[in-house]
């Protein structure tokens, strides 16, 4: 077998530092911490400019304050949603667990029938333990604003109000709140981030005043369709020929250039939220963590989608790494280091029961014993740069997708340290990648490239990663499975493309 498929990719990855794992119980300055789960929609790892390479990255789009918050924080290069697609991504974040272990398998939809039609549930079931009820069950204040898309039917169930989940102020859309973004209104596609943040402020600002200790999250509308920026905000990467591909003699305008503009406006709404952290001298009290839902979504689906899932194979609704591998910055001054870059494997699913050990909030044994996601306190806090991780990520996809043949994931994927292993229920398509690996070109094994899936020494490891899959699987309620014809004609990503 060849050399680059043992090695590990010096060049990215250090050698792992076991830690400490006892918990981490955060004293803020002022008490007990607040928190913000700010996340974007459909960012891929290539649409944040400190996660480009040094080579010019995937994309030339401005996120300065974004940069900014990882330059005095930490910045993670392998963290995963639980899901490639937004419903169950949001799901894993609120519950600590892998969203198909509780019925939601893809997006949920305000019809009850298409939610049967995809073995969905028709919404996040309120009686679960949530980040959200967990602290205001302690003491915190409630927030939510933004995007909820956790379930909005009206019949035959209503879905339930945010305010069942532990929620005590929101202002949402997709969602049944009687607080509601006019998602309709003439300018939200190009002010949806500011009128969020106008939200998240107000509330923050009144916890503070109560003297609360508060938990937020703040999930933003952009990049997702449909998005019509300002000619102000557009300025930043006018005159046009410096951004569309060969520009026609009359355009004004390109996906790019909507798409661009787009997440820089998000980005703006991003320092505006932080400079009021900094006002009312909360910034050293509050964990604050950026990321996204998903990986970028497919111009088939809409046509100014062109983020960048970076280098890797994948995009939204695919189980390839460019699905649900994502950016992922945590920030408090004086707690987590700053200027850190982390290796770590972390999931979406540690939110929950990281933020109740840093808000000193014991989890009973019933809880814990049920969540898949894993405290990662210690690994916030600390200057390691690689630390181990005992638990399995695991991942389900149950419907059909458009796009091209080589980001047609199996139906589950697998992550136990290096390996990821893919398949389809029936044990056809078989793949089994070594993430670590350093590939001939003495570049990552991030593309998902080298299938080692029937070498000789690979066969010990394929049979545990599948059999700890398929068990995982047969106990997911309502699978309804669509078997993908995948392709390996892929193209390799360049960057600066």
């Amino acid at each position: 077998m060849a050399a680059w498929k043992e090695r590990r990719a010096t060049a990215l990855l250090l050698a792992f530092v076991l830690l400490d794992t006892s918990s981490y119980a955060i004293a803020a300055p002022g008490g007990r911490p607040n928190f913000i789960h700010l996340m974007m929609d459909d960012w891929g790892w290539g649409d944040v400019g400190v996660y480009k390479s040094p080579g010019g990255g995937y994309t030339r789009v401005q996120t300065p304050n974004i940069d900014s918050l990882a330059r005095s924080g930490k910045m993670f290069t392998d963290y995963h949603s639980t899901s490639p697609v937004c419903s169950p991504s949001r799901a894993g974040i609120m519950t600590g667990r892998f969203p198909g272990e509780i019925g939601i398998h893809s997006a949920l939809s305000p019809s009850s029938q298409k939610n049967r039609e995809e073995g969905n549930v028709d919404f996040l079931d309120p009686s679960l333990p949530s980040v959200s009820a967990t602290l205001q069950q302690h003491g915190y204040v409630v927030g939510h604003f933004g995007k909820w898309h956790l379930g909005s039917t009206e019949t035959p169930v209503a879905a339930p109000l945010p305010s069942a989940y532990g929620i005590n102020s929101s202002f949402t859309f997709d969602s049944r709140d009687p607080n509601q973004f006019n998602t309709s209104a003439q300018e939200w596609p190009s002010m949806s981030s500011g009128m969020i943040v106008d939200k998240a402020v107000e509330f923050m600002t009144d916890a503070t005043h109560k003297k609360l200790p508060f938990y937020m999250n703040v999930w933003l509308h952009v990049s997702h369709a449909k998005l019509d920026p300002t000619r102000q905000q557009m300025e930043k990467y006018l005159p046009v020929s410096n951004v569309c591909p060969t520009p026609s003699t009359n355009e004004t305008t390109c996906p790019h250039l909507i798409f661009w503009a787009s997440q820089t406006n998000a980005d703006e709404q991003v320092g505006r939220l932080v400079d009021s952290l900094h006002s009312l001298d909360l910034v050293k009290d509050t964990l604050l963590v950026f990321t996204t839902d998903n990986g970028p979504e497919d111009p088939a689906v809409y046509m100014n989608a062109v983020g960048s899932a970076g280098p890797f194979r994948g995009q939204k609704r695919s189980l390839y790494e460019g699905g649900h591998r994502l950016p992922f910055i945590a920030h408090m001054p004086g707690t987590i280091p700053s200027n850190v870059v982390d290796h770590s494997v972390i999931s979406g699913a540690d939110w929950f029961p990281t933020v109740a050990t840093m808000a000193g909030v014991e989890l009973p044994a019933s809880v814990t014993s049920s969540l898949s996601g894993v405290d990662i306190s210690h690994v916030l806090v600390s200057n390691a740069t690689v630390t181990t991780r005992s638990a399995p990520l695991l991942w389900d996809w149950q419907i059909n997708v458009t796009g091209p043949c080589w980001n047609r994931a199996p139906n589950m994927a697998i992550r136990v340290g290096p390996y990821k292993l893919l398949q389809n229920p029936d044990l056809s398509r078989v793949e089994l990648y070594n993430l670590d690996a350093v590939t001939a070109d003495h570049k990552g094994e991030y593309f998902e490239a080298q299938n080692v899936a029937d070498d000789l020494d690979m066969q010990a490891t394929r049979t545990r990663l599948s059999a700890t899959a398929m068990g995982w699987w047969n106990k997911l309620p309502n699978t309804t499975t669509h078997y993908m014809t995948g392709c390996e004609a892929f193209p390799l990503p360049v960057e600066g493309n």
